[in-house]
């Protein structure tokens, strides 16, 4: 895991594993949320966007968990 000086917001975004602090994957969860809401509210209720919503918060979560354990090791 990262140390919390490197990077920035985008990066955290972008990278598979979780960012170095748990108030930054925090704010990485939020906006990833709200973008997959604008996307949901643009495209619509399909099945598609609600498969890859689901996948997206289970990615999320993810990343949530295995960051809880890089976070309480630091």
């Amino acid at each position: 895991m990262r140390q919390p000086d490197e990077g920035n917001l985008f990066t955290d975004l972008m990278e598979f594993g979780p960012a170095p602090t748990m108030a930054r994957e925090i704010v990485v969860i939020v906006i990833s949320l709200a973008v997959l809401a604008v996307v949901i509210a643009v495209v619509g209720s399909q099945l598609l966007v609600w498969i890859v919503a689901a996948a997206t918060v289970l990615f999320l979560a993810t990343r949530f968990v295995i960051g809880l354990r890089g976070w309480s090791t630091s």
